[in-house]
């Protein structure tokens, strides 16, 4: 199911977050390759330089994930989905992502500090 996301909300996580994720794409062996990337918020959209695997993962098999980490222990991590368009001219590789969810999530804590949580970013709250 496909979440609105308010790309203003979306544009002010990205800004706390940082420009650096983990962005999750599905090999040809169905397996999941991750790499580190720096992203660009243009037009709405995840912008990003990728290497070859990543850009003919992305070709191949669009639904992408990307994953920035939480602050500290019992933060919220932010995860993003979408749909990637790669292109490659060269050596250079790109990804743009349209954003198609995101959410802030955590795990519950092992100790009972706290349950876990998931919060859309959908502009309703």
């Amino acid at each position: 199911m496909s979440v609105r996301v308010d790309p203003e909300e979306l544009a002010d996580r990205l800004r706390q977050y940082g420009y650096a994720p983990y962005l999750i794409t599905t090999g040809a062996d169905l397996r999941p390759h991750t790499t580190h990337v720096v992203v660009a918020f243009v037009d709405g959209q995840l912008s990003m330089a990728v290497g070859k695997k990543t850009a003919a993962n992305a070709t191949d098999r669009p639904n992408v994930s990307l994953l920035w980490m939480p602050f500290e222990r019992g933060g919220f991590s932010l995860i993003v989905d979408g749909n990637a368009i790669a292109a490659s001219e060269g050596d250079t590789h790109r990804v743009d992502v349209a954003i198609t969810a995101a959410v802030l999530h955590r795990n519950a804590d092992p100790e009972g500090g706290y349950a876990a949580d998931c919060e859309p970013l959908d502009g309703r709250h």
